[in-house]
């Protein structure tokens, strides 16, 4: 019985610290190499935030594209006990993949319109760039999120981690639809241009 007792406790130990190396790994790729550190991007992602009429990062929209869809999230995950299941979450992972194909084959096409002569729809083309970037990098990390919870069996985990995903899909939408509305400016500006 001791020595059951015993193995237990090392198995259990022996399996945290593989769960400790795990995340030392994945800090080290993602943290330890420039090429690869994302904060820049969310970093422009704030300058796109800005007010164009003072040049100030604007409370209301650090407000609806950061703040609210966390609260969402909260209310989604701890008020109504709703966590990400495994149907869910590979329905979540489709998704991601999917919305991270398309925004960055938008990107790349919207590249072609940087070199634009109109300081404003440079400035409308770069920002929309920014976005896309921005949405793109949520989609990856939600779609990482989404297959580590089909195998997390802890409850608290599992609903920080449901957190998270909703808290970065709310996000998501919303940068969506700022790109959305981005893209038909900038397609109302070219037809306007051309005469049309």
């Amino acid at each position: 019985m001791v020595l059951s007792f015993v193995r237990r406790i090392l198995q259990m130990q022996c399996e945290h610290i593989w769960l400790v190396l795990t995340f030392l790994i994945i800090f080290i790729m993602l943290f330890g190499n420039r090429k690869v550190r994302i904060f820049a991007v969310f970093a422009m992602q704030f300058q796109v935030f800005k007010n164009a009429r003072n040049n100030k990062v604007s409370p209301w929209d650090i407000v609806c594209f950061l703040f609210m869809p966390v609260a969402l999230a909260a209310i989604i995950t701890y008020k109504f006990q709703i966590t990400i299941d495994d149907t869910l979450a590979q329905a979540f992972t489709t998704i991601f993949s999917l919305a991270f194909t398309v925004l960055f084959g938008f990107a790349a096409i919207l590249v072609g319109k940087i070199d634009s002569k109109h300081n404003i729809e440079k400035q409308v083309v770069g920002e929309t760039f920014v976005s896309i970037v921005s949405a793109t990098l949520l989609c990856l990390i939600s779609t990482i999120l989404s297959i580590v919870t089909i195998k997390v069996d802890n409850s608290i985990i599992l609903s920080l981690l449901s957190f998270i995903i909703y808290s970065i899909s709310f996000m998501i939408v919303m940068l969506v639809l700022l790109i959305t509305k981005r893209t038909f400016i900038i397609y109302c500006n070219a037809t306007n241009g051309n005469g049309q």
